[in-house]
C-alpha cells in the first residue's frame, strides 16, 4: 500500500521544483553536457605518437657499435612501442609501452632479476637536414642520437624482446 503526500504538506523548503518535467529536463541536460565533456577530454587525451610505424634505432653515441655505450632499438606500431637497451658485447634488457604527446611511458625488464621498472623517457624534437632545400623534424629520445642503420645486433635485439 503506498501513501501519497498532498503538495501542501511537503515544506516549501523541500519543494525544489514546481514543476517535474522541468527538473527531469535539467537532469537529462546536466548529464548530457557531461558525457559530451567527457568525449572531448578523452579524445584530447589519446594524442597520436610522434614516431611513425617502423623500427628506429637511437644511441647515446651518434656512432654505432660503440663499446660502453648505450643503443636503443625499438618498434613502432600506432602508439605501441617495443624494443631493447643494449651495450655492445654485455646484455640487454627489453622494454615495451606507449609514445605519446612529448613522452614515451615505458615497462623496462631487467634481464637478470626479471623484474619490471617504469620509465617515463621525453622525446626532444630534432630537425635533421633531409636535403639542401628541405628540412625534417624528426622525434629522439632525451639523450640519445637517431641512427639510421639497423644492424644486424639490433635486429637480433629486437626479435628477442618482441617475441615475448
Amino acid at each position: 500500500m503506498s501513501t501519497t503526500v498532498p503538495a501542501q504538506s511537503v515544506p516549501q523548503r523541500f519543494r525544489v521544483f514546481r514543476h517535474p518535467l522541468a527538473a527531469l529536463i535539467l537532469g537529462c541536460s546536466l548529464i548530457t553536457g557531461s558525457l559530451a565533456w567527457m568525449a572531448e577530454t578523452t579524445a584530447a587525451s589519446a594524442t597520436p605518437s610522434p614516431l611513425a610505424d617502423g623500427i628506429y634505432v637511437f644511441g647515446e653515441s651518434p656512432t654505432a657499435h660503440q663499446l660502453g655505450t648505450t643503443y636503443m632499438v625499438m618498434e613502432v606500431a600506432g602508439q605501441d612501442v617495443s624494443g631493447g637497451f643494449y651495450q655492445p658485447a654485455s646484455s640487454f634488457d627489453c622494454f615495451y609501452g606507449e609514445a605519446t604527446g612529448t613522452y614515451m611511458t615505458l615497462t623496462v625488464i631487467d634481464s637478470y632479476a626479471q623484474e619490471e621498472h617504469s620509465l617515463a623517457m621525453p622525446l626532444e624534437n630534432s630537425t635533421v637536414v633531409a636535403s639542401e632545400t628541405s628540412v625534417a623534424n624528426t622525434w629522439v629520445p632525451a639523450g640519445f642520437h637517431r641512427l639510421t642503420e639497423v644492424t644486424a645486433t639490433d635486429r637480433q635485439v629486437l626479435q628477442t624482446c618482441t617475441s615475448r
